[in-house]
């Protein structure tokens, strides 16, 4: 399987890189085909312009070399996976302008084949994302809002919960998650 993956974090020594990097260890021993895209280090323009905007008079609208080279990485895969923390019980802003951006009506009738994982690191423990049905909120979000809307033929959400906790065997756990994720993932 062709999977392409988008992270979105800051810094690469957060643990959201290294729940993408076990993750990836266990995609690869599947022999899954991984394609990686950094949205903060690879340079990707947050801004969305015109230029990226459908043009309902123009359907065969050029999109910019920049959008259309990411739109053509998404539809070569066969899945798409996105790594991120939760931010305000949110993906992070950056996340949101590549989707504007790359997922736009130039390539909205042509997901319906392909499937999108959400692997989402949540601050907080399960229990208060239970407690105050934050995880259903954001789920509803990203599979319906999101996956459904794009008419993927498959959405689902992934959490890694507790991120900020010191204990190293707690971390140690959720990185095991994120390789058994990536290991069972089809």
């Amino acid at each position: 399987m062709k999977v392409k993956l988008v992270v979105t974090h800051p810094r690469k020594d957060s643990l959201t890189f290294a729940v993408m990097n076990r993750f990836i260890e266990g995609m690869k021993e599947n022999g899954h085909e991984i394609d990686v895209l950094d949205l903060y280090n690879d340079g990707f323009n947050p801004l969305y312009s015109a230029e990226d905007e459908q043009d309902w008079q123009s359907p065969d609208k050029v999109f910019s070399p920049a959008v259309r080279k990411e739109m053509d990485r998404v539809l070569a895969a066969d899945a798409i996976v996105f790594v991120f923390p939760i931010w305000w019980y949110n993906m992070p802003s950056l996340m949101k302008t590549y989707l504007d951006r790359v997922w736009n009506i130039g390539i909205f009738g042509e997901l319906g084949d392909k499937k999108v994982l959400w692997i989402a690191l949540a601050g907080g423990t399960e229990a208060v994302f239970q407690k105050y049905d934050y995880a259903n909120m954001i789920s509803h979000y990203l599979n319906n809002g999101i996956g459904k809307y794009a008419r993927m033929k498959e959405s689902r959400v992934e959490y890694i919960y507790d991120t900020l906790s010191q204990s190293k065997e707690h971390i140690a756990g959720l990185l095991e998650q994120a390789y058994h994720i990536g290991k069972t993932y089809n």
